[in-house]
């Protein structure tokens, strides 16, 4: 019996596709009620969003935006000029292309989307995010089908690195991040299949966000892998994250330093030795402040690399498969031959991945009851120059530390080290959401004073 007759598989390949807002059922499409304030200082609100606004640089000009809401920020700042607003009324948003918005296609940085229409409705987090008093200042750039690392994009274009303009921004929220580093956004939203949220943070030296699996509402983002994929944030600050997670109404902690660390200590191994540098710094600050800084065993790199790759490449393929078909031309080369190697994945490898991934969880979840956190580089390099970017050695490199948090669903922080140099992440993972978050904070506040 050949594919095309097989009934089963027709109904699993007509539900593989970008869902109509009627088959989201998480619950999510009304935001919930903002939190409101005693009190806002209107015209301070309106001086500093628009001077971030300023500072929004299209991507033809090496900015990260494709679309800048001049307008629509205007026009809000001025109807609610003497209104309550909530705890996020001074917050800038830049929104990854990935994300659907009321009345705009949703392009995911592919010329494969050229004739997709407007969205119905916007994604539950962007609801969630405005109507806490945020300001969507616009969209933003990112790697193709948010299927790569580097963020080089031709065809919707590559925003240049605002912390070391020859180098990339990382990917695949490569615009996310530059947004949030060369001060326009507040806060910015991306995606994490793989480290694409904490990749680009360490590049561009600011705060990176994955929480885990599920926490964020993941309706109206287009998918790539739904084992893997993450809704997350990027800031400039801790403070900016915790004060952005509490507002969609996560429970969070005071800052408190763990009094156990865990190292991953192969992974600063594997590093560039001014990364090593950094985090070896880094763990000598946390022992001096008195933590228990001990190391763990780690799984191994290529098990992790080899079940996040079975699983991402396989499930986007199926994702992409009648596009594909049809739209072939249309894909970059990249992503077209990562499609072409998830088709070619038999069931007993993808089903081989699976449980490995099961073994993975459980054996990060044991080694966390030992530790508060376990750190280490986010990235084993700096960002590299745009003249490497085409290296296929690259992003293998790139997700070596991060890939792991995917696979087994457990929040991840990259936070940035000081450094006179170009920016380097220190990645941190925990059990759960709120003590992260609480650890995180305090880890960044003595970095910034050690």
């Amino acid at each position: 019996m050949s594919n095309s007759q097989d009934p089963v598989l027709r109904r699993v390949r007509s539900g593989l596709q970008w869902p109509s807002w009627e088959s989201w059922s998480d619950g999510l499409r009304n935001a919930e009620p903002f939190t409101e304030v005693s009190a806002t200082d209107h015209e301070s609100r309106s001086a500093a969003i628009r001077r971030r606004m300023e500072l929004a640089t299209p991507v033809d000009r090496g900015g990260p935006y494709l679309a800048i809401f001049a307008d629509e920020v205007h026009e809000r700042l001025d109807r609610e000029l003497g209104q309550k607003v909530g705890p996020l009324s001074s917050f800038t948003l830049a929104i990854k292309d990935l994300l659907a918005l009321e009345g705009r296609p949703v392009m995911a940085g592919s010329a494969v989307r050229e004739d997709a229409g407007p969205e119905p409705a916007t994604a539950p987090i962007v609801s969630q995010l405005l109507a806490q008093g945020a300001v969507a200042l616009g969209t933003v750039t990112l790697h193709e089908f948010a299927f790569g690392v580097t963020g080089v994009n031709p065809f919707a274009g590559t925003p240049i690195n605002p912390k070391a303009p020859e180098c990339i921004t990382g990917g695949s929220s490569s615009g996310s991040a530059a947004a949030v580093a060369d001060g326009s956004a507040r806060i910015a939203i991306g995606t994490d299949t793989g480290g694409s949220i904490r990749g680009p943070a360490s590049f561009c030296g600011v705060v990176g966000f994955k929480p885990s699996f599920g926490l964020y509402p993941s309706a109206g983002v287009f998918p790539l892998s739904g084992t893997l994929d993450h809704v997350g944030l990027f800031a400039a600050s801790m403070a900016d994250v915790v004060t952005t997670h509490a507002a969609l109404g996560h429970p969070t902690r005071p800052a408190v330093l763990p009094a156990r660390v865990g190292v991953a200590r192969r992974d600063i191994e594997a590093a560039d030795p001014d990364v090593q540098t950094l985090v070896e710094d880094a763990l000598d600050a946390l022992k001096s402040a008195g933590c228990v800084v001990v190391d763990v065993t780690w799984p191994d790199a290529e098990l992790t690399f080899v079940t996040s790759t079975a699983i991402m490449f396989s499930e986007a393929a199926a994702f992409h498969a009648r596009s594909l078909a049809t739209h072939s031309d249309r894909y970059g080369d990249d992503i077209k031959a990562r499609l072409e190697l998830g088709a070619s994945l038999t069931a007993l490898e993808v089903a081989t991945a699976h449980e490995y991934r099961r073994q993975l969880i459980a054996k990060v979840s044991a080694t966390l009851n030992d530790v508060d956190v376990i750190v280490g580089p986010t990235t084993p390099m700096v960002a590299p120059p745009f003249t490497e970017a085409a290296d296929p050695a690259l992003p293998p490199r790139i997700v070596a530390n991060t890939r792991l948090g995917n696979v087994v669903g457990l929040p991840a922080v990259s936070v940035p080290l000081p450094s006179n140099g170009a920016p380097v992440g220190l990645q941190i993972l925990g059990l759960a959401d709120a003590g992260l978050l609480a650890h995180a904070t305090c880890i960044e506040q003595l970095l910034a004073t050690s």
